[in-house]
């Protein structure tokens, strides 16, 4: 079947708009139209996957609230790295914590399968947060792998966060200071806020935070290792 090329232009759209962290589809804009055609006509779904596979891209899902949500094929030049994080650069060894914080902020939200398919809002606080990824680290020192793989690496950084001081106060400013794991957490929560995968509460906190449908669907495409595992174990336990 022959696609119109304006319906191709349209799909090509509505892929650029799931690319925005900010973009958010409403009954009245020209996001939310598009989101609505996604979501009700199958020749444009498959159009749409189809520009963003030839991208690099998968469409996870199209929530209403939260917009089409994307994911990179491996070599993608949309994949995003612990790198991306903070504009002026990150030592190694803050990629490995920002990475591990990543894998306790899924395990604490989302620790057990169950908890993928349920549309409950997971609130999460910098402090409680950061005490968590605490509580794993023995149980990630205990998970075997090579120090390349995902799960070496998980092992390298639960050594780091666990040498690191859990906070260090501003010089006469409220929060926590760069180098201590507390502000290492506010800065990965603050980066998933730039990507539309959390969203800030101050309402509820000066340091509380929700999780959108977006992060809970590129959990479920994320493949877990042994210590995405034994970090989940100990959140199931805490419940």
């Amino acid at each position: 079947m022959t696609v119109p090329i304006e319906d191709v232009r349209a799909a090509a759209e509505l892929v650029a708009l799931g690319l925005r962290a900010g973009a958010r589809p409403t009954d009245a804009n020209p996001y939310g139209r598009l989101l609505e055609r996604y979501r009700g006509q199958t020749l444009f779904r498959d159009t749409v996957d189809t520009v963003a596979s030839g991208l690099g891209l998968v469409v996870l899902g199209a929530p209403p609230r939260t917009g089409l949500v994307l994911s990179t094929q491996p070599g993608s030049v949309f994949a995003v790295r612990m790198g991306d994080l903070r504009s002026t650069g990150m030592s190694a060894d803050e990629k490995l914590i920002a990475g591990l914080i990543v894998l306790g902020i899924a395990a604490y939200a989302f620790p057990q399968e169950a908890d993928l398919d349920s549309s409950e809002v997971k609130t999460l606080e910098v402090a409680a947060l950061d005490k968590f990824v605490r509580d794993t680290i023995e149980r990630v020192l205990a998970v075997p792998g090579d120090p390349e793989s995902g799960d070496g690496q998980a092992r390298t950084a639960a050594e780091l966060y666990r040498r690191t001081a859990a906070f260090r106060p501003k010089d006469r400013q409220p929060g926590p200071a760069k180098g201590c794991t507390q502000f290492a957490v506010a800065e990965v929560l603050g980066w998933l806020v730039e990507r539309g995968a959390a969203r800030q509460m101050p309402q509820l906190g000066p340091s509380t935070f929700q999780l959108t449908d977006r992060f809970r669907l590129l959990v479920a495409d994320v493949a877990g290792g042994e210590a995405l595992e034994a970090m989940k174990a100990v959140r199931a336990g805490q419940r």
